[in-house]
Formats: structure tokens, C-alpha cells, sequence
């Protein structure tokens, strides 16, 4: 059964205000929409009045900040083009980058508008929510006519057969995010939000990154690879997100968490994606019914306010959970961290509950994150010369230092390889028998070992 695309919808009342609005410019571009920019068809650029230019919900740029809102405050597609809605996501985008929005609103003010914005046929801008928030704050400031109206293409609309579907303008916002320079604008978790979203309206993840051009081609073999890592790098992160703000009950509150995606992403790819591996299980002695205390563990560690008696910023301590939990010993401790849950659900307000819960638990995690530790630095203190002389031996032993590559050698080289050669089996030597003595416990011979090294 061949599945029927979903538009997107249009109003057509503000459909008919801009046709009837529209002034052509006498310019035309090639936009990457469709297949338009294989074809080079070239669109007509046209001058519409600002305020019929509306902002989009779904912009990427501010993915967190809406989708935060509505989880407060409630859906806000329903009254997208009321004036109330379109300052909200004014106010959002104002905040997004100031440094930005103030450089744009200098070369506007100096240049003028070379590149035009794209608005759907009702007047949603796919790309160019920046360029109307500079020209409505220039507008503020300078009451200059050159503010009063935006360069546009418009895309096909109602009864066209090349109206857009959801997909397309998925493709197309993303194409002019990533196209031009190969790197998005937007933050890691606004991008991660944006392509997940895109993927649960139906739009297939291939498709959307066949169009950029850091992952090549997507003919080539190794293109399902750099999708699945894409996936790695973005979704999994988000996943981990999402199962966060659902266990502390603030489900879809992106603002809560959007200052630690770098730890979110730290558990994802250094401690939860070794778990999935059996092997790692079984060498580190984990239990598999141990696993979801160990990522509880993970996300209360993220949820500290301050840990800086222990770590510069959480995600130093997330890097270190895999070392932790490959230790039976500090594995205890670790898990004593996932078993500490959230507060009392009476308490219904989440900024009040996430004070108390800190308040009953944050010490009690970072004593327990001293205790880990010191017992590391400890084991790593009486571990580290079998450290070295396991390196030592894998270096000996290195794939460089076959037969074969040796007899490729230069002669002229072959003495200094002898010398280090004679070398390795003097230090050899001495550490030999000074890990015998020490085995003995022969005190003369450690005195006499000991002495020859300080003298050396």
C-alpha cells in the first residue's frame, strides 16, 4: 500500500492576502527545495509587508525553548498566528543568539536584505526568522520604508502540484542549515530535537541527511554506518533526555536539561552503549539486572546542582562511571548512587521538589563520589608499574616490530636498535630481580637494587 503524503497545511484567507500583497522584484534565485535545485529552475523573488512574514514553531534554532513551553503552558500550534504567539517565538529567537541577531541587524542596516527569506504560501518562514527579527527591531529604531517589507520566494500553494509536504520542508530547512557550510546553526540538542522530531512526523532519517554533504554519498557503503552514528550521537543522547525528565516527572521540559546535553551524551556513548555489549558484561562482572541502576545513577549524578568539591562540571564524574563500575568494589558505590530516588511526589511543583531533592541528597552523592575516588586513586596508585609493564610488553610485542618489518630495516640503523636492544635487557634485569627480592623479602638485596637506582 503506498502511503499518501502529509501536506503541510495552508491557510488559504492568508494565502490570498499574499497573492494579492506580492510585488515582484524582478529577481529571481534557484532554491534548494524539491528537486528545483537539480533542474536550476529559478523562482521569482517578490516583496511582501513584514507583519504578513509569520515565524514558524517548528524552527530548529528553537526547538528547546518551544518545546519547553508548550509542556508548561500547552500546544501553541493551535494559535500559531496570533500576535501573542508570533512575540512568544519572537522573544525565543531574540534570546537564541544576541551576538548573531545584533551582527545581522548591522549588515541589514548597512547592506540591506541581498538574500531573500522562503515563507510557505500562507506566509511561514521555512528560512529567514532571523532576517524579519532584525527588520521588526530595525523597524523599532529606524522608521525606514527598506524595513517595512521582505524579499521572499513563496512556495507552491493551494491546488499546486508541488505543494509541500511535511518531508519537503523538513528537507528544505535542513538543506539550508547544512548546504551552504556543511555545519548547522543549530546547538547539538535544538538538532537533535529537530531531526527527531522530523523522524516521528514520518520524514526517514536517510533522507534527511542524504542531503548533506559531510556524509557523502548515500550510495556508498559506508553511509549506513555514518547514519547509525549519527543515531549514536544524537538520538541516543536525546533518549536517555527524554527518560530523565519522564523519571524526575517534568516529561518534555528540554529547558531543565538543555545546559547538560554534554552529559547526557558523555552516558550515552561512555557508559550506557558498553552495557549493551555482553562481552563488556561478562569481563566487568555486571549483572544485566544491574544496568538500569547503574544509567539511575548516571542521571543523578547529572541532576547535582553543584559538584564542584568533586569535579570541575558533572560530566568529568559521568567519564569516569565506566572506570567505577568496571571495579567490583567501587561498583557497590556506584549503585548505592542509583538507588537513591526522587523526593516525596506530594510535593507537585518541580523546581520545589528538585530543591528539596537536593537538599536530601546532593551531599549524600558527593560524599559517596569522594569515597569512589579515593579508593580509585588508590588502586591506581598500587596498579600503575603493572600498568607499565603491560604497555612495555605490548610495545615489544607491537605488529611494528615483526620479522618481516625488521628485515626491511636500514642497516645503518641496526646498531642503535641493538643498543636499545641491550638496554631493555639491562632494565629488564634489574627490575627482574628486584621484583624477586621483594617477593623474598630479601632486605639486603632491596638495599643493594635500591641504591644502584638512586645512583643512576
Amino acid at each position: 500500500m503506498v502511503s499518501v503524503p502529509a501536506f503541510v497545511e495552508i491557510n488559504e484567507i492568508s494565502e490570498k492576502d499574499i497573492s494579492d500583497l506580492k510585488q515582484e522584484t524582478g529577481s529571481t534565485i534557484v532554491i534548494p527545495y524539491k528537486d528545483w535545485g537539480l533542474k536550476q529552475k529559478p523562482c521569482t523573488i517578490y516583496e511582501i509587508p513584514l507583519e504578513y512574514c509569520k515565524y514558524r514553531l517548528e524552527n530548529g534554532r528553537i526547538r528547546t525553548e518551544v518545546l519547553s513551553y508548550e509542556k508548561l503552558k500547552g500546544d501553541l500550534k493551535v494559535d500559531e498566528e496570533k500576535q501573542t504567539t508570533q512575540d512568544l517565538i519572537h522573544s525565543f529567537l531574540s534570546s537564541s543568539d544576541r551576538k548573531k541577531n545584533e551582527d545581522l541587524k548591522k549588515i541589514l542596516k548597512k547592506e540591506g536584505q541581498n538574500d531573500p527569506a522562503v515563507i510557505t504560501s500562507d506566509g511561514f518562514l521555512i528560512n529567514g526568522n532571523r532576517r524579519k527579527l532584525a527588520f521588526t527591531e530595525l523597524l523599532k529604531e529606524i522608521p525606514d520604508e527598506r524595513f517595512k517589507k521582505l524579499k521572499v520566494v513563496i512556495l507552491p500553494g493551494t491546488n499546486n502540484p508541488e505543494r509541500p509536504t511535511v518531508t519537503d520542508i523538513a528537507l528544505l530547512e535542513n538543506r539550508f542549515q547544512v548546504n551552504v557550510t556543511g555545519k548547522s546553526e543549530y546547538s547539538k540538542m535544538n538538532k537533535a530535537l529537530t531531526f527527531y522530531s522530523h523522524v516521528k512526523s514520518g520524514t526517514d532519517l536517510k533522507e534527511l541527511l542524504k542531503d548533506d554533504p559531510t556524509f557523502g554519498d548515500p550510495n556508498h557503503k559506508d553511509f549506513e554506518k555514518k547514519v547509525k552514528k549519527f543515531e549514536d550521537e544524537y538520538f541516543a543522547p536525546l533518549e536517555l533526555m527524554n527518560d530523565y525528565l519522564n523519571i524526575n516527572d517534568i516529561k518534555g521540559d528540554y529547558e531543565k536539561t538543555k545546559n547538560r546535553w554534554m552529559s547526557f551524551e558523555d552516558l550515552s556513548q561512555k557508559v550506557m552503549s558498553k552495557l549493551k555489549s555482553d562481552k563488556f558484561l561478562i569481563d566487568k562482572q555486571i549483572n544485566k539486572n544491574e544496568i538500569g541502576k547503574i544509567q539511575a545513577a548516571g542521571f543523578n549524578i547529572i541532576k547535582i546542582k553543584n559538584s564542584t568539591e568533586v569535579a570541575p562540571d558533572n560530566r568529568f564524574l559521568i567519564r569516569e562511571l565506566t572506570k567505577w563500575i568496571s571495579d567490583k568494589e567501587l561498583k557497590k558505590e556506584v549503585l548505592k548512587i542509583g538507588e537513591i530516588e526522587d523526593v516525596d511526589d506530594k510535593i507537585k511543583d518541580p523546581d520545589e521538589r528538585d530543591e528539596e531533592w537536593q537538599k536530601q541528597n546532593a551531599e549524600k552523592i558527593v560524599n559517596i563520589v569522594k569515597k569512589l575516588q579515593n579508593i580509585s586513586t588508590k588502586n591506581k596508585e598500587q596498579e600503575d608499574p603493572l600498568s607499565r609493564l603491560t604497555e612495555a610488553l605490548q610495545k615489544i610485542t607491537h605488529e611494528d616490530l615483526d620479522m618481516n618489518q625488521i628485515k626491511g630495516m636500514k642497516i645503518s640503523d641496526l646498531d642503535s636498535a641493538i643498543q636499545i636492544c641491550n638496554k631493555i635487557e639491562a632494565e629488564n634485569k634489574e627490575l627482574s630481580a628486584y621484583f624477586w627480592a621483594l617477593k623474598k623479602d630479601d632486605k639486603t638485596s632491596i638495599a643493594g637494587l635500591l641504591k644502584k637506582f638512586n645512583n643512576k
